[in-house]
């Protein structure tokens, strides 16, 4: 399993990771998914294949979102953010975020929360604060500057896209919940067909390696994403393990922003997906999609 891991490489290094686009327009092609990277630095340089959608993936700005350079800012036509867009939740950055997304140069942004944003997650207020009033207060912050999802589906120009805050038990934050059966029926109620997924925390034994050495990810949730094979799975959580990697059909994507020293530093992990019914009714061995993919490289269209 190879893994892309840009965090802190030069421009040259980045480049023979994902494809020098210095030389060529076209993003790098994966062996076995249909997703098509794109270098995040420069993405605006680099066209993408007459409909398809480019889909650009942040996660764990916590609350840093201001600080983001300018050239991770590349236009998309969806935006996913994966969660810990706060430190605690607090109202002021849910509102200070809300309003970077509104900024932002995308169509549809679609959010869900991690174990940092507190507010968003009632029994753990109600819990450990005694009240879930900044809650409403919090999710009332966001509305309307993105569709925010919690253990829902939504379909966006056409792709069922769907999201849940939820990560194995990791020190004594929210959408916590202890390994095995309980994650398990948490992960149980992702649909059947399923375009990208969009959870807190990574799967177990991709992009979830911390410092410490500790695997963090949930082995159940590789299990679903398997069983389902799920095209693009799109996470955060561990800032050690930001990059991505294919394993069998799936794009997996830890596209946390901050690097481990909390310096919002990580450029933005952007893809390309051919139209939905592409997508979903073809594999890229098929000839009409191997067809499609190669004609994407050559002859890449506004």
């Amino acid at each position: 399993m190879e893994v892309v891991h840009p965090e802190n490489c030069t421009r040259d290094r980045f480049s023979f990771a994902m494809g020098n686009s210095s030389q060529r327009h076209d993003p790098p092609v994966l062996g076995t998914t249909v997703a098509r990277l794109v270098n995040g630095w420069d993405a605006d340089k680099q066209l993408k294949a007459e409909g398809w959608t480019r889909f650009v993936c942040f996660s764990d700005t916590h609350g840093r979102h201001a600080r983001i350079s300018p050239e991770h800012i590349p236009e998309a036509d969806v935006l996913l953010h994966a969660g810990d867009f706060s430190d605690r939740g607090e109202l002021e950055q849910v509102r200070s975020f809300a309003q970077w997304l509104k900024d932002y140069p995308a169509k549809e942004k679609v959010v869900i929360a991690g174990n940092h944003d507190l507010s968003f997650h009632e029994a753990y207020c109600l819990a450990k604060m005694k009240k879930t009033s900044m809650c409403a207060e919090a999710k009332a912050a966001l509305a309307g500057s993105c569709i925010y999802l919690e253990d829902e589906l939504v379909e966006v120009l056409g792709y069922k896209i769907y999201g849940s805050p939820w990560q194995p038990e990791f020190c004594d934050w929210a959408f916590n919940l202890p390994r095995g059966e309980a994650l398990a029926k948490v992960w149980a109620k992702i649909p059947d067909t399923v375009d990208i997924l969009m959870t807190h925390g990574p799967a177990q034994g991709i992009l979830d390696h911390c410092n410490s050495g500790l695997h963090a990810g949930c082995e159940d949730l590789l299990t679903a994403i398997k069983q389902r094979e799920i095209p693009v799975h799109v996470s955060g959580h561990i800032h050690e393990g930001y990059g991505c990697t294919e394993v069998g059909k799936t794009l997996f994507i830890n596209a946390s922003t901050c690097t481990f020293s909390y310096r919002p530093t990580n450029a933005p992990i952007v893809f390309d997906l051919p139209p939905p019914e592409l997508l979903r009714g073809q594999s890229l061995a098929e000839p009409e999609t191997r067809g499609l993919v190669e004609g994407y490289i050559e002859k890449p269209h506004a």
